[in-house]
């Protein structure tokens, strides 16, 4: 294809009996067995280290359940629509010597004042313990990709009137306004002060322990800044241009809050469909076809084969749809692409158009390149039909670059009927590549009609929608520079492809065919998944 440039436990509530408490005055319950808690910090001093065997203690209860070992502070646009926010709220319970009680005092710690300007990609403004500042985050925007930078209120609400949780406890309830923000509590139990972090920051880098046992086992996301993702395999340049912490907070993927592994590389993808022209073949007009028309299969069935080592994650996508009009999960500057326009832009133009990280609270700098924007790769269906080729296009290099990939639907479908009508009335088989013994070989995915009939309607789709799934994988190889390199020979160029045939979905073109015999069949290779070879290019920064 030519390329352009370009359970807590399961908590069984054992409610232990009611005492009549003497501490204070207070009535006491003895607390869920086995429940973990949250201990208090030193906010002055050990850069907040937890003050181990405290007998106050904090516990986090959420529709009845403790979920203190595994509460992170969560966000999304459909929660805080709901009339109750039950989703974004939990309650506080303050325990002493393990039991429940109610505090002399309790408060939310207001966030420190900051504008943008204040995330540098150095410090976290909120919990620093050179200048002896800890409090309650008010992180940019809503999530790492969602909201305006501008929005800098606080993460979190809180109320010091408690209410009685189902057990007898009395709870402060707290609502989260954010992706993984941090709450900071000051406490009063007879007459001594404590500072809590929540959820629980045994290194007061902003990450939460349960996060961090998880993703950033043996401590390798001390400070948060780290961007040390690998992979898919070795020898691909490392990093994805997504801090730690800024992975942690996390991102609105199609409406959903989504933490990444910060050991694994993340791209994020967003379609567009249709452009040029009225009609998507990709879905949303009633009565046509929306491909891909196999049961189960993905348009992005090809793309996930990066899947090893690499998180995928396609924003504000609805599948058989229309996927069109303002993404608010990434910065989109987007208004329309044709092929003599190209794409044309808002007047913000398309320097930040498709950044992914603009409420970073770590944006990753570029020693070479000063970069702070990281972005995702945007997919357009374009359905022209006016000329037979290219039947795909992008630049090659990282997301960061300045083009998009395009995949012209109606000519791949008009490409795939021709070779079918030029095969007359056998049978279509369609064999796809897959690995054996290390080995890329074509394997059989689908035989069709007996010989001597007309391919069907339902054997034209099959490898229609193999081919559009195939050439979108190509295009997004060339998008995150698979193939980094020209090839071919004196004689033969196949561009930033492989040869045809080799099994690659960077391979140049679909190997089509027919076999004269008497029982012949018209035979489609159709790649789908990525070289080893190909994947250690694999590349998302500049």
């Amino acid at each position: 294809m030519q390329v352009k440039e370009r359970t807590p436990m399961k908590n069984v509530m054992r409610l232990a009996t009611v005492l009549a408490g003497a501490l204070g005055g207070l009535m006491l319950l003895a607390p869920p067995a086995g429940a973990g808690v949250i201990v208090p910090v030193n906010s002055a001093v050990n850069g907040f280290a937890p003050l181990l065997g405290s007998p106050v203690t904090i516990s986090i209860y959420q529709g009845g359940a403790d979920v203190t070992d595994t509460w992170r502070p969560t966000w999304n646009p459909t929660a805080e629509a709901a009339p109750d926010k039950a989703a974004l709220t939990v309650h506080v319970v303050v325990n002493i010597n393990g039991v429940p009680t109610v505090p002399a005092s309790i408060s939310l710690v207001p966030p420190v004042a900051v504008n943008a300007a204040s995330f540098t990609g150095t410090v976290n403004p909120f919990i620093n313990a050179a200048t002896a500042t800890l409090t309650t985050s008010a992180y940019p925007g809503r999530c790492t990709n969602y909201g305006a930078r501008t929005d800098l209120t606080p993460d979190f609400e809180f109320s010091s009137t408690g209410v009685v949780l189902a057990g007898g406890q009395t709870g402060f309830p707290l609502i989260s306004r954010d992706c993984g923000g941090m709450a900071v509590l000051n406490v009063t139990v007879d007459t001594v002060p404590y500072t809590f972090i929540l959820p629980q920051d045994s290194n007061g880098n902003g990450i939460p322990d349960s996060w961090e046992t998880v993703f950033c086992p043996g401590n390798t996301c001390p400070t948060g800044r780290e961007d040390a993702d690998g992979g898919p395999v070795n020898g691909a340049p490392s990093g994805d241009g997504f801090a730690a912490l800024d992975e942690y907070r996390g991102f609105i993927v199609s409406g959903v809050h989504v933490s990444t592994d910060p050991r694994q590389k993340n791209l994020f993808v967003h379609l567009v469909n249709p452009q040029c022209g009225a009609v998507s073949l990709l879905g949303g007009a009633p009565g046509t076809t929306a491909y891909p028309t196999t049961q189960g299969a993905s348009l992005f069935d090809g793309v996930s084969t990066l899947i090893s080592g690499t998180q995928i994650h396609f924003l504000n996508y609805a599948p058989f749809a229309q996927n069109v009009g303002p993404n608010p999960e990434w910065v989109d500057n987007f208004l329309s692409y044709s092929d003599a326009t190209g794409i044309m832009y808002s007047a913000n133009g398309p320097q930040m158009d498709r950044q992914v990280n603009a409420n970073a609270i770590y944006p990753i700098l570029d020693a070479v390149s000063g970069l702070t924007v990281q972005k995702g790769l945007r997919v357009i269906e374009c359905v022209d039909e006016s000329v037979t080729s290219p039947l795909g296009a992008a630049g090659v290099g990282s997301p960061n670059g300045p083009d998009n990939a395009v995949i012209y639907t109606k000519r791949i479908v008009n490409y795939i009927n021709s070779m079918i009508s030029a095969g007359g009335v056998r049978p279509v088989k369609h064999f796809t590549y897959q690995y054996s013994s290390g080995v890329l070989s074509p394997v059989v995915q689908y035989t069709g009609t007996a010989t001597g009939l007309t391919p069907s309607t339902e054997d034209r789709d099959r490898i229609i929608s193999a081919a559009i799934a195939y050439y979108v994988a190509m295009e997004v190889a060339h998008s995150t520079r698979l193939t980094p390199t020209l090839e071919g020979t004196s004689r033969t160029s196949y561009g930033y492809h492989h040869a045809p045939g080799s099994g690659s979905n960077v391979d140049q073109a679909i190997v089509n065919k027919v076999d004269k015999s008497g029982s012949g069949f018209n035979s489609f290779y159709i790649p789908s998944v990525y070289t080893s070879g190909d994947q250690g290019s694999f590349k998302l920064r500049n």
